[in-house]
């Protein structure tokens, strides 16, 4: 069910993709004509359309989610990457939605979109006479339209805005859930027919089940843009300003200040990546007993991946070893390097007593020459194709704890790690 959380971005992809050219035309008889060329479009492409009403300034119809492997072909053309396993999930989804033509000065079309039947990946997963209750309430939710995005696309079919509507229900049951989420608006650019660029800002998502647990996310922003010719070019950065999570009296955590920053750039077929993320502190509190963790700091870089054989490895058949095998020997065809820069905590406190902290860097090498089907038979087959540094710094503080424990003597025997608090 959790991947079912690309649905809400999805649809904003599809509409901006959907409606891409309409705005340059100022004449409702015209946007008309070009929404009905792609609706005819659409539906070559995985989706149907159901229950057509057109008025004169407005019309109304259902998008179905039909065919799986056409749809995530739709996608990852148009700039939204997604995986057919992905596209399976969301088989059975019908969007409700609602056109205005020419409604304000800003845009061409205003959109409303809302789920009218959840995946029949969901529905058919539901068994327990207790989810069958919460599944009900979801529906009744869906019939008033509490899940809606409203979306406006520009006279010149190149920038849109809109907003998610704001939710606040209860789910009830052996525990009431209540989930909130508000003020999630977004803006992005259209450009060559592909979406370039999406930023999202939203003030609070939680979910509290009654006298168990909380889980909250406080003002966040986030920024995707298409850098290059292909879906694997791009640039995203996340900043979450507080994560918590809060299980009855028993635990208690919560994050400050979290961000997160990647990006892929694509060169001969080839993929290269960077992940890095940064968090000022997390405070742990379980059963009387508080640690803080002080700037967190974690980088990490790939490079070299076949970006074919990267593309076949989300499409495969999981069950399938032996064309699994092939293409991750394909994967690794001109060597591939993973590293680690930095791994890092400033500081560890725990119950009151500052320990100091750790960096940690690691650099792994594969060879191409590495045989995947002959490391499955004999593991020591690898050692030559293999090649692997890693460099670990603790505070004296961190080295006392961790020579407590002898699963982590182990560790520091292999790593050897330098004691650089004194």
């Amino acid at each position: 069910m959790k991947k079912l959380g690309f649905g809400v971005i999805g649809l904003i992809f599809i509409s901006g993709i959907y409606y891409l050219t309409a705005g340059s035309v100022q004449l409702t008889a015209e946007i008309k004509a070009q929404v009905d060329s792609e609706l005819v479009s659409i539906q070559t492409q995985g989706f149907s359309v159901q229950d057509r009403k057109i008025e004169e300034k407005k019309e109304h119809f259902v998008l179905s989610f039909d065919k799986p492997k056409k749809i995530a072909v739709f996608f990852t053309k148009n700039g939204a990457k997604l995986s057919e396993d992905d596209a399976k999930v969301l088989q059975g989804l019908k969007i409700g939605i609602d056109l205005n033509y020419l409604p304000d000065t800003y845009s061409a079309i205003s959109i409303d979109m809302y789920p009218l039947a959840l995946p029949t990946a969901i529905t058919q997963a539901v068994k327990d006479e207790e989810d069958k209750k919460i599944l009900l309430q979801v529906e009744k939710m869906l019939e008033k339209k509490a899940l809606l995005i409203h979306l406006d696309i520009n006279k010149l079919g190149s920038s849109f805005k809109g907003h998610l509507k704001d939710i606040n229900e209860t789910f009830q049951g052996e525990e009431n859930v209540q989930l909130i989420l508000s003020k999630l608006k977004f803006t992005g650019d259209i450009k060559d027919d592909k979406l370039q660029g999406v930023k999202q800002t939203l003030k609070e998502l939680s979910i509290h089940v009654q006298n168990k647990l909380t889980m909250a996310m406080h003002n966040l922003t986030s920024d995707y843009s298409l850098t290059g010719a292909t879906p694997y070019d791009y640039t995203t950065n996340y900043s979450i300003e507080k994560m918590l999570l809060q299980a009855e009296d028993k635990l208690n955590v919560q994050m400050n200040n979290f961000e997160l920053s990647s990006d892929s750039t694509v060169k001969d077929t080839l993929a290269n990546g960077t992940f890095k993320t940064n968090v000022k502190n997390v405070v742990i509190e379980e059963k009387g007993n508080k640690t803080t963790l002080d700037n967190i700091v974690f980088e990490m870089k790939a490079d070299n991946l076949d970006l074919k054989a990267f593309e076949k490895l989300e499409q495969i058949d999981v069950n399938n070893e032996k064309e699994i095998n092939l293409v991750l020997q394909q994967l690794i065809s001109q060597g591939i390097r993973f590293e680690i820069p930095t791994f890092s905590i400033e500081n560890i406190q725990n119950a009151g007593k500052k320990m100091g902290g750790f960096m940690l860097s690691a650099l792994f090498d594969i060879d191409k020459s590495l045989n995947i089907t002959a490391v499955q038979n004999n593991p020591l087959a690898a050692i030559n194709a293999l090649n692997a540094t890693i460099d670990l710094s603790l505070s004296s503080g961190v080295f006392t704890q961790l020579a407590q424990r002898p699963e982590a003597v182990m560790a520091m025997m292999l790593f050897q790690p330098k004691d650089v608090g004194g």
